[in-house]
């Protein structure tokens, strides 16, 4: 298990001066970087063997809202692993040690020269514990909204060569940024599910298309305009 405390800087704060979902998502992002690193699966290790990590679903839940500037904790551990998926849980608590927000998330190992998904190697097998640690429960990323359920307008996404990680597409935490995007205003985000469907690089045009689920639950659908593909698909629930 990895924990680790970040500072939160101003310009990761919300238009109400509140710590935002995404600068989240990226504080995991490093903490599970950092982790995997330690038991010699980070990305300098496994380049050796021109594989990366690739990020397939994940679920969050917050549980406090309008969180002022100050330290965030997480912690982060590799749960389990099978053939091709690799669990990952991860939680955050604020300066008091309240819980802020937890969630799970999946990865597979890519040859980054082929694009093709590597079996997991005996290695990294044999860090399965004897009991798994499970945060929550999978969700249903597989769930849709009803038919005639309500559009929103969608929003366009231009990508940037600055939205580019360490293996040459856009990071993950643009997706979820851009699903946020089609929210109206004045909601608090509950529970995101983020389903990463195809990379995407700098110069795309990606439109989002959200449908209403409920008062209280969206879909969003993350296509690339140029040859309609799915970047993503996600489902944000708000109160």
């Amino acid at each position: 298990m990895l924990e680790k405390t970040f500072e939160v800087r101003y310009d990761e704060l919300d238009p109400r001066g509140h710590i935002s979902p995404v600068s989240l998502l990226r504080y995991f992002q490093e903490a599970a970087a950092l982790d995997a690193q330690s038991f010699d699966f980070g990305w300098e290790n496994i380049q050796e063997n021109r594989l990366g990590w690739v990020l397939t679903h994940m679920q969050i839940e917050f549980l406090q809202h309008d969180v002022k500037r100050q330290p965030v904790q997480i912690r982060t551990w590799h749960a389990f692993s099978d053939k091709i998926l690799s669990r990952r849980e991860f939680e955050f608590l604020t300066q008091d040690g309240a819980v802020l927000a937890r969630g799970a998330s999946w990865w597979l190992l890519m040859n980054i020269d082929k694009r093709r998904i590597t079996k997991c190697p005996p290695e990294l097998l044999a860090l399965n514990p004897a009991e798994p640690n499970f945060l929550v429960q999978e969700e249903n990323f597989k769930r849709t909204a009803p038919d005639g359920s309500p559009v929103l307008p969608p929003v366009t996404i231009t990508t940037r060569q600055e939205d580019l990680d360490l293996n040459g597409h856009v990071n993950n935490t643009h997706y979820a940024a851009w699903a946020l995007e089609s929210v109206p205003q004045g909601k608090q985000l509950k529970k995101l599910m983020i389903n990463f469907k195809n990379e995407c690089l700098a110069g795309e045009t990606i439109l989002v298309q959200t449908t209403q689920e409920n008062e209280n639950c969206l879909h969003h659908q993350l296509l690339k305009q140029a040859d309609q593909k799915e970047a993503a698909k996600a489902i944000t629930c708000w109160e």
